[in-house]
């Protein structure tokens, strides 16, 4: 199932010395092909962990995360970099992109990773996704010559560079104007109406109010 996300009685703690910190406690959710879904909850509720399990970042202390119908719970994690590569676009709350790589370095590098699409067509789609994101004029420069607002972008088009089937992003639109924060929300709809399944953590009520569904995460749980 393309752009599918299921979590079966998913546990995640953390332990730092004898002390343990349970983040996801017992979720249960279905995420459904081509959907738009906003995860909400206060700070500290499990939100970003959330996203990490779905993305194949972190594996749950218990219970089964299947994505596009790959169990990845299963997977080692040299396996699950290279499932990632092809299935999961990640944007970050704080970008990360590669400091050292150009604007068009940054989105071609999921592409040279994933090995998709052929290499004579890379450049090219590099550069239709940052003139998707109305980045096309700022392609040579690099990270730190761009404003959040800019590198959020770019690294929405780093997301959709291998073409994959789902969208993750972290609080996408924290600590952008409110210029760039509707340009980054215009995206993510459009990735969506591209046929993606976009899941994504916010506080933003403008952001929260284009999603189909919303799953709400408090201490760990889901909630009605």
């Amino acid at each position: 199932m393309t752009g599918s996300i299921v979590f079966e009685d998913v546990w995640k703690v953390y332990r730092q010395g004898r002390v343990e910190y349970p983040a996801l406690r017992g979720v249960s959710v279905e995420v459904r092909p081509g959907e738009l879904i906003a995860l909400l909850g206060p700070s500290g509720s499990g939100k970003t962990t959330f996203i990490y399990l779905a993305g194949g970042i972190e594996t749950p202390t218990r219970g089964r995360v299947v994505v596009n119908g790959h169990d990845i719970t299963r997977m080692g994690e040299g396996e699950r970099a290279r499932w990632r590569r092809r299935n999961v676009g990640i944007v970050f709350q704080f970008f990360h992109l590669i400091p050292s790589l150009t604007a068009l370095e940054n989105v071609m590098l999921p592409m040279i990773l994933a090995g998709h699409p052929p290499k004579p067509e890379r450049r090219r789609r590099a550069l239709e996704l940052l003139d998707l994101v109305g980045m096309r004029d700022k392609a040579d420069k690099f990270p730190s010559q761009l404003s959040g607002g800019e590198q959020q972008r770019v690294a929405i088009a780093r997301a959709l560079a291998a073409d994959p089937p789902l969208i993750l992003a972290d609080e996408p639109t924290a600590n952008l104007d409110t210029e760039n924060k509707r340009r980054v929300i215009d995206l993510l709809v459009e990735a969506n109406r591209m046929g993606k399944t976009v899941l994504y953590t916010t506080h933003d009520p403008e952001l929260a109010s284009k999603a189909q569904r919303v799953i709400k995460i408090v201490d760990g749980r889901i909630v009605d």
